[in-house]
């Protein structure tokens, strides 16, 4: 079971694994499963619950992982957009989950190359990791040969691996940096109205990889479907804001294994994200509150402009 507003790249291993996805509707304000649904969905063929922390929330859904420790479901945590959900979060304590997979890409909080990490206390599913991932190894001065891999000999490479590891040092004073700027920029942005931000900027435990917006059609008074948010993208990155679009499709439209199985209208919180939201990329250190300044006033002139861009997303919106 997992979100149908997801990465491609997350649910793919799940029909390599020979298990079969289920998809659940997402929170409009957190982007992640609907707990309600999710717990509603969960049954005695529910193996895991696949939970996916999007651009740096944190998603804790208690009552979730409850549910399914109790049905004897694994709860797994796609955690690479988040890495602050690996320290403390929950009152005091870790996640309850089975194993967190972080990421080290180069978009990411620990961007050292093209890395991946499994987050667990369970020693065999180290070991099984370490099976099915490496066709040849060292392991105590020994070589250690597993010609059956079913990873391709796919691992971290030294230098990238080391690059992450010097990174780690640094990653309590960025997290607080990139709370900092956010805790700054929502503020200023609130003015703007129909901008809603996608999860609780005053929770101090999001990891913000980024800043995710949504725009509340409704009350900007726009039809429904993506103009409204491709033209006011458009004239943000024109003033300089660098806001970016994520996907524009369910997860199972992106992947051939499980294109045609369901409709994308049987999930009308993720078409609805899909169709509003983007996010501003670029809140990392060393960038710091007079770029967020910036940001806001750029917002602010585009807001300003919003009669005459009415016109235009109508028009779109109609072709």
């Amino acid at each position: 079971m997992t979100a149908a507003l997801n990465w491609p790249g997350a649910v793919g291993p799940i029909a390599i694994a020979g298990l079969e996805p289920v998809f659940v509707d997402v929170e409009l304000g957190t982007a992640s499963l609907d707990p309600d649904l999710a717990i509603e969905a969960i049954n005695p063929a529910t193996g895991a619950v696949l939970i996916t922390h999007l651009f740096g929330g944190n998603i804790r859904c208690p009552r979730l992982r409850q549910k399914g420790r109790a049905n004897g479901s694994a709860l797994l945590d796609d955690v690479c957009q988040s890495i602050g959900a690996l320290q403390r979060i929950d009152n005091g304590r870790l996640l309850d989950s089975d194993a967190l997979m972080l990421s080290g890409n180069g978009a990411k909080h620990l961007g050292a190359g093209e890395l991946g990490f499994v987050v667990t206390d369970h020693s065999g599913l180290i070991d099984h990791v370490d099976r099915v991932s490496l066709t040849s190894s060292s392991r105590n001065g020994e070589r250690v040969f597993s010609p059956d891999t079913l990873g391709f000999n796919y691992r971290p490479n030294v230098f990238s691996a080391s690059l992450a590891r010097s990174r780690l040092a640094g990653m309590d004073e960025q997290l607080s940096a990139r709370r900092r700027n956010a805790a700054f920029l929502w503020p200023k942005l609130r003015e703007c109205s129909g901008l809603v931000p996608l999860f609780d900027t005053t929770d101090g435990s999001h990891s913000f990889l980024n800043f995710p917006l949504r725009l509340d059609l409704e009350a900007l008074d726009m039809p429904h479907g993506p103009a409204a948010r491709d033209v006011i993208v458009e004239a943000l990155r024109a003033e300089g804001v660098p806001v970016w679009v994520w996907l524009t499709k369910p997860v199972f439209d992106y992947l051939p294994a499980f294109r045609g199985k369901w409709s994308a209208a049987e999930f009308p919180n993720t078409v609805t994200l899909l169709d509003t939201m983007f996010y501003v990329s670029e809140i990392a250190p060393p960038n710091g509150l007079g770029l967020m300044q910036a940001y806001a006033d750029a917002f602010r002139k585009v807001w300003a402009a919003m009669p005459e861009l009415r016109a235009d997303i109508r028009q779109r919106a109609a072709e």
